[in-house]
């Protein structure tokens, strides 16, 4: 996993977190109502300005996930999110 701040020298926030979840099909509005059960992912992490941070052994397994959602303390500018991993049947 990748949370890249890039470019951002003043503007960036300070940690991050990640929350997933699995939801199979349904609308919006149920995406948005599970939302609130959503598991940690990657618990809060320090970042820096203008760096890409990497992250391995501090993401948790939980199981496949269709969903993420990037929390940023407080808002500020990052420039790319990259998640790795294999598509489940």
């Amino acid at each position: 996993m990748v949370v890249d701040t890039a470019h951002f020298k003043g503007n960036y926030p300070d940690s991050c977190s990640i929350q997933a979840a699995y939801v199979k099909g349904g609308t919006d509005d149920q995406v948005a109502t599970q939302s609130l059960f959503w598991k940690e992912l990657l618990p809060s992490q320090k970042l820096e300005a203008h760096s890409i941070h990497e992250f391995v052994s501090e993401v948790n397994e939980i199981g496949p996930i269709t969903h993420v959602r990037l929390n940023i303390f407080p808002d500020g500018g990052v420039s790319r999110l990259r998640l790795y991993g294999t598509k489940a049947d």
